[in-house]
């Protein structure tokens, strides 16, 4: 075996690192392998599945172009995530459907974008205090929209707790 191509416990910031060091796409193929399908979820949870796979694609091309620093005090995982997120937004203003409600099958896509965004990031593992980093809020304001969203999906779904 190839000395570290293979290993399933390199970090993603070793593998950044490693790519920003060195420019060779083993590396990002393995950061890929490793986060593509959670950025995915999460995008496709807050769009379409067009514009979910339009902006993963877009954000590891920002991924490779902007991989240059030094990464070694940087969560990489956050990182993705607020690229991913920042390039969503970007894209939503630009087709005009920033703070577009439409309601689904599934009650989280009538949460407001806010709501449904610090939901699914908390449904994504994150805490609190990963998705204020995320989302440059407050831990008041995302304490709050969690809140009201947990209270409107009650609300939309017929349930009490």
């Amino acid at each position: 075996m190839m000395k570290g191509w293979l290993n399933p416990t390199s970090t993603p910031e070793k593998l950044l690192m490693d790519y920003a060091a060195t420019r060779n796409q083993k590396y990002i193929t393995l950061l890929v392998a490793q986060l593509n399908l959670p950025l995915y979820h999460f995008l496709l949870s807050l769009s379409d599945k067009e514009l979910a796979e339009d902006v993963l694609q877009t954000t590891w091309l920002k991924v490779m172009k902007i991989a240059g620093k030094d990464y070694s005090h940087t969560n990489v995982k956050n990182w993705l995530f607020t690229i991913a997120r920042n390039t969503l937004i970007d894209e939503l203003r630009i087709q005009q459907k920033w703070q577009w409600q439409e309601l689904h099958d599934e009650a989280i896509t009538a949460l407001p974008f806010y709501q449904r965004e610090a939901f699914i990031f908390q449904q994504e593992g994150f805490t609190v205090i990963e998705i204020c980093q995320l989302t440059n809020e407050s831990f008041e304001t995302v304490k709050s929209r969690l809140r009201y969203a947990r209270n409107n999906l009650r609300t939309l779904l017929g349930t009490r707790s």
